[in-house]
């Protein structure tokens, strides 16, 4: 049985999604890390750097989304295309850049604060700024798409969850709409799993 170790509408949520897109046999183990869930003992032995996502396999602990995701897709086929071809690489680039870029600029937008001895302001207008134009780039690439690939891929769930922390309050009203990405966003929140999945979520987040 796959268990994954998630927290509400954290980077591991495209992890989740992922799963009830496979129908694969798995657990949910909630860790809110805004309780700081994430640092207890006992977490920090399935994850010694205390984040999200985890997944506890039958051959041990995978981490990192980049590595959770093709993980699944190759237990169920149709989620990226088949390793070892040209298509693979050019999901496993897109998976790439939004963990280095995309995601790594909203880390400095939502969490300024964490930057020590700077102007927390004019340190998210940088990140903001690298964000939007992220962004940008994505959305050009969707210009008469319903996919990041030629077809419904996990990349396509990784993308959903940044473009859902777009209402973050550190964030919101400060990028620039942008249509394609938010046809794309409501597309994906009408697939079936990932609405049933969504609704979960709005229930763990108003718990926490």
């Amino acid at each position: 049985m796959l268990r994954l170790h998630h927290s509400p509408l954290a980077c591991s949520l495209a992890s989740r999604l992922a799963l009830a897109e496979a129908g694969l046999p798995h657990e949910i183990v909630v860790v809110r890390t805004a309780r700081g869930e994430n640092r207890t003992p006992a977490y920090l032995q399935v994850n010694p750097r205390g984040k999200v996502p985890a997944l506890q396999t039958d051959d041990g602990v995978l981490t990192e989304s980049t590595a959770i995701l093709p993980y699944i897709a190759d237990l169920s086929p149709g989620l990226l295309p088949p390793a070892g071809g040209f298509a693979r690489a050019q999901a496993q680039a897109w998976l790439s850049f939004l963990s280095s870029t995309v995601h790594a600029a909203f880390t400095g937008a939502l969490r300024a604060e964490a930057f020590e001895g700077c102007d927390v302001e004019a340190v998210r207008a940088v990140h903001v700024a690298r964000l939007q134009a992220a962004l940008e780039e994505i959305d050009a690439h969707l210009a008469g798409r319903d996919h990041m690939l030629e077809a419904f891929s996990a990349c396509d769930l990784y993308l959903l969850v940044f473009l859902l922390w777009r209402g973050a309050p550190q964030v919101a009203g400060r990028l620039t709409p942008l249509a394609n990405l938010d046809r794309f966003q409501q597309h994906m929140l009408s697939r079936p799993a990932v609405a049933a999945v969504m609704g979960e979520e709005m229930k763990l987040m108003a718990e926490t």
